[in-house]
């Protein structure tokens, strides 16, 4: 797993890459591993800094 921060995008969003989040055989490609974890960087690191779950979001499963 990978994070990533996007620095072109208003507030910097935070994605996570999962290798294991695609399938191949399913059609998917590479892109489809990425999991919004945070929609600015701030927000992200502030989670993180007060000791909070930085994965929750980025890992919940889409209803």
């Amino acid at each position: 797993m990978e994070w990533y921060v996007s620095l072109l995008a208003v507030d910097h969003p935070v994605l996570l890459w999962d290798a294991d989040g695609w399938e191949p055989d399913w059609g998917q490609d590479p892109h489809d591993g990425l999991r919004y974890a945070a929609p600015s960087l701030r927000q992200w690191l502030w989670t993180w800094a007060y000791g909070g779950n930085v994965w929750d979001e980025a890992l919940a499963q889409p209803d």
